[in-house]
């Protein structure tokens, strides 16, 4: 989930819709934050390419932790909690422009650690944004939020993750080229492809189908090799970005129904998928 997050985050920042809110929600803290910091610096960054190049005087002063577009809150050293003490600094934060380049960012981390009054301090920041200032909170625990602070931010889950897409497996490979045949060559058809699927993984075809989506997302916005290059290549000149979007969060609504005992039509959701391209 790392690199694709991350390509996400930096695909919406290139066509000028990034959300001024995300909440970042997961059970690993290091694997969001680094992501955070990752593309708070690559945003930054004066000259940006797929990573922060490193060089630049942003750079240096976001690795310095010095940067004057970047305000990280977090808990004291003696303190589990985050207090308004802690968030005061915000409204002096996000008047004015921003020093480096178009954006000011905020981190906010535990973001389910917040007390009351700060919680409600950031909501009213979040409610009325400022200029191109960006917040990102961190939760491991979102029932302990506001549920306005929620509402009002783009959710991005770590929970999902797809780190076992770097190692091809056969099943990401086999799945990866019906999908050319289907789309690209036009040599079978939705519905063959569908029974053949639920035949050979009837427990794991929406596990092994969102890895393969997640190879074609990464793919489109960082060109990283695989060893299923040459069919992922062919898929990308015929899959727009926003679609592919849309079939994964679709097949995770579905895996979700199936982890809460619900009993959809397995043949009919990924039919449906497949036939919408």
């Amino acid at each position: 989930m790392k690199n694709l997050a991350l390509a996400k985050l930096q695909a919406l920042a290139a066509a000028n819709t990034l959300p001024h809110a995300w909440l970042f929600t997961g059970a690993i803290d290091s694997v969001k934050l680094d992501v955070a910091k990752e593309f708070s610096k690559w945003l930054l960054c004066a000259n940006k390419q797929q990573l922060a190049c490193g060089v630049c005087k942003s750079c240096h002063l976001f690795t310095a932790q010095t940067h004057p577009d970047f305000c990280e809150i977090t808990t004291q050293a003696d303190k589990s909690s985050i207090l308004m003490d802690d968030v005061r600094v915000l409204p002096d934060f996000i008047v004015g422009k921003p020093q480096f380049g178009n954006n000011k960012i905020v981190l906010l981390h535990p973001a389910d650690a917040m007390q009351k009054q700060a919680a409600n301090s950031i909501l009213k920041s979040l409610e009325d944004p400022v200029g191109n200032t960006i917040f990102i909170l961190l939760a491991k625990h979102t029932q302990l939020l506001l549920k306005t602070i929620v509402s009002r931010c783009q959710v991005l889950n770590f929970n999902v993750t797809n780190n076992e897409s770097t190692v091809l497996s056969p099943d990401i490979a086999k799945m990866t080229t019906d999908l050319r045949d289907l789309w690209v060559y036009k040599s079978v058809t939705a519905v063959q492809i569908v029974e053949q699927w639920i035949k050979q993984w009837p427990n794991e075809v929406l596990y092994w189908f969102e890895l393969v989506l997640a190879d074609l997302i990464r793919f489109k916005y960082t060109r990283e090799n695989t060893e299923s290059t040459g069919a992922i290549a062919a898929l990308d000149n015929v899959l727009a970005a926003n679609r592919l979007w849309k079939m994964l969060e679709s097949l995770q609504q579905a895996r979700y129904w199936y982890g809460t005992n619900h009993n959809p039509n397995l043949q009919l959701i990924l039919e449906d998928m497949l036939l919408t391209v």
